[in-house]
């Protein structure tokens, strides 16, 4: 019982600590992109309307997604030769140049026109290998984490996905802005 007594102003300091903590309040939308504003077959370019940006921090957290075929780059061979240069590529390269390459980045653009870059993520599942590829198709995963703008900065998020591949098949963006206060 003595025991009790005395751990009983342990457990309320501990109780009362809790209640000094301080509170944060997260408010935001999640975009599942699935519409964009410019496509080809090695760039998707999206624009996604800010609302409600009234005189607070904004931050974005990205996530793409990006699956699609790779390519070869040719094995070009040069000879040099009293006629001068000849280069051509082999019917059967001995090295196999296998590039898949995806970059994204994510800027604001505020009403009066001025841009304000979020972030810049950037993979690759490039190969240089003497062994015969068979299957081109890849995918790389790209984030922007906890990029941030100041208040009344961004009226337009554009997020620009390009590549140097042979062609970006889908595109799995999602899009997550929020204020703390």
């Amino acid at each position: 019982m003595k025991f009790l007594k005395s751990m009983l102003p342990v457990f309320a300091l501990l109780l009362a600590s809790q209640s000094f903590a301080e509170m944060t309040f997260i408010s935001g939308v999640k975009h599942n992109v699935t519409e964009y504003s410019y496509t080809s077959d090695t760039r998707r370019i999206a624009e996604i309307d800010i609302l409600g940006d009234s005189a607070q921090e904004i931050r974005f957290d990205i996530t793409a997604i990006v699956s699609g075929l790779g390519r070869l780059r040719p094995d070009v061979v040069c000879r040099y030769s009293h006629r001068g240069e000849r280069c051509y590529t082999k019917n059967h390269p001995k090295i196999f140049d296998y590039v898949y390459d995806v970059s994204i980045t994510a800027s604001c653009v505020a009403k009066d026109g001025t841009q304000t870059a979020i972030g810049v993520d950037r993979d690759d599942k490039n190969i240089y290998t003497n062994v015969p590829i068979s299957d081109f198709r890849n995918e790389v995963v790209l984030t922007i984490d906890n990029g941030s703008i100041a208040a009344d900065m961004c009226d337009t998020l554009t997020v620009d996905i390009q590549g140097d591949l042979e062609a970006i098949e889908d595109v799995n963006l999602k899009v997550f802005t929020y204020e703390i206060f």
